[in-house]
């Protein structure tokens, strides 16, 4: 399975784009088993961050109804 991003992130945090390097996009071969670890792991960190942000929204209205 090839994958396909306009920029990668390297290991010491420098992002690269490939229009810099005078490309659309950097592919990438993996395997199914890598990639569906990848999109679970993408998932989870969603639902976190969905989570808290209902949790900050819960606390908003619990703070401001007790004004």
């Amino acid at each position: 399975m090839k994958i396909y991003t306009p920029y990668i992130r390297l290991k010491n945090g420098t992002i690269l784009y490939a229009k810099d390097k005078g490309l659309h996009a950097f592919c990438f071969e993996v395997t199914e088993e890598e990639n569906r670890r990848y999109q679970e792991r993408i998932k989870k960190i969603k639902e976190s961050k969905q989570q808290k942000e209902s949790e900050m929204i819960n606390q908003e209205e619990d703070d401001s109804s007790q004004q």
